[in-house]
């Protein structure tokens, strides 16, 4: 049996060796902790998420592999479901059609130049950022007040930064096919909100990490590869690992190497409190142009959780990487108060993740093309969120995909 050698235990890496452990004879190596920011700490009576805190329902792949692996995903209550953006006002997002004419979310004229959405041209011969597809399509009000604050959410990032090609190419599909959004959504009998329902695990996500590599027959080996030629014994080897350490370790590549350099990260801060008292009682709130991108109501939609988190940094504000744990705590607490009213919390947690999630930047679908061709002249495999989506879902569907090819086997 091949020797196959997985550098990073993240979720990336952890779900390949699951899909590989029959084929070839699997070493998992990890500098730090299993399951990367897929993990949950455990602070008192509290579970704070170090990163995402679920999935949604509507990939087959992780349902599978939750029942494979003899777990079961809890969903989420429907508090879920109410959601909010705040610009200097909660706003409640609308979820029906109706409720959107009725709404303040928009006012009348943006609402009469999101329904010309039906007769604006695609384009699909070009890339184009976030900003110029949604500005284009829905005009420069939707685009502020609904693309900025889900940018936030999604990616730590900002519309002008992102490559809606990269970031969203099934909406740019949509586009593409049918002429229009909403043609697609109705020919598609699709809603404007996204597909699946929210998912965790009873308590957390370390609980699935803990499970999956429970049930994966590999080698866990606790050490940090610097080089390439450390794996040299091996007769196949994936780099799973942020795209700043995969460059690192093949730096003897120089041309591989410098290109994966070139694909940036957001940094955030994920601050945890526990409020007596904290409204509105929903999902959570997206701001439009705080210091603070949005926060969890984790304790209302999940068992076993009794806080909230706060999203602090990313592209619109890269400066909280510099900050030390007090004054991020700070700027996260006076924000709150700020959105919600909330004052003196009675628990506060931080992490803060200076590369937290990879930037899908203008021309990062041909970045990527041409560092997995470098990739096959070196002889090796990358994989993780940096190239092909940055979801929980996106890291296992893309996982079992790479299994695939590493059997030889056509997805």
């Amino acid at each position: 049996m091949q020797k196959l050698a997985i550098v990073g235990g993240g979720i990336s890496g952890l779900s390949l060796a699951y899909y590989l452990q029959n084929d070839y004879d699997v070493s998992v190596f990890e500098k730090d902790k299993w399951g990367g920011k897929a993990y949950t700490q455990k602070i008192r009576d509290y579970l704070m998420e170090e990163g995402v805190n679920g999935f949604l329902s509507n990939s087959p792949k992780t349902l599978e592999l939750c029942e494979e692996i003899g777990i079961k995903p809890v969903k989420a209550n429907e508090n879920s479901k109410i959601r909010y953006i705040y610009d200097d006002k909660l706003i409640k997002i609308p979820l029906k059609p109706l409720d959107f004419l009725k709404s303040d979310i928009l006012s009348f004229k943006g609402k009469l130049r999101v329904a010309m959405e039906f007769f604006v041209e695609p384009i699909c011969d070009k890339e184009e950022s976030v900003e110029e597809f949604a500005t284009r399509r829905l005009g420069k009000e939707f685009t502020r007040r609904m693309m900025t604050p889900m940018l936030a959410g999604i990616y730590a990032s900002t519309p002008a930064k992102t490559s809606m090609n990269a970031a969203f190419p099934k909406l740019k599909k949509i586009e593409c096919e049918y002429g229009s959004l909403f043609k697609g959504m109705i020919k598609l009998k699709r809603g404007g909100q996204p597909s699946g329902e929210l998912h965790s695990f009873e308590y957390g996500m370390s609980e699935f990490i803990e499970k999956l590599k429970e049930k994966t027959k590999a080698n866990f080996i606790k050490k940090e590869i610097k080089d390439i030629d450390e794996l040299r014994d091996f007769d196949k080897v994936v780099i799973a690992t942020e795209a700043f350490v995969a460059a690192d370790i093949l730096k003897k590549y120089e041309k591989l190497s410098s290109l994966l350099k070139r694909i940036e990260y957001n940094p955030v801060a994920i601050v945890g409190f526990d409020y007596d008292k904290i409204k509105p009682v929903c999902f959570g709130i997206l701001t439009v142009k705080d210091r603070t991108l949005g926060v969890l109501m984790d304790k209302y939609i999940f068992p076993n959780r009794n806080g909230i988190r706060a999203m602090v940094g990313g592209a619109r504000w890269s400066e909280v990487k510099e900050l030390d744990e007090e004054k991020i705590i700070k700027i996260a607490k006076n924000d709150i108060e700020k959105i919600t009213g909330a004052k003196n919390p009675k628990f506060t947690w931080v992490k803060l993740h200076k590369n937290a999630i990879p930037n899908y930047s203008l021309g990062h679908q041909k970045l990527v093309s041409d560092i997995f061709d470098e990739a096959k002249k070196a002889g090796v495999y990358l994989h993780g969120n940096a190239y092909k989506g940055v979801s929980f879902n996106d890291c296992i569907k893309n996982s079992y995909e790479l299994a695939q090819e590493l059997k030889g086997k056509n997805v």
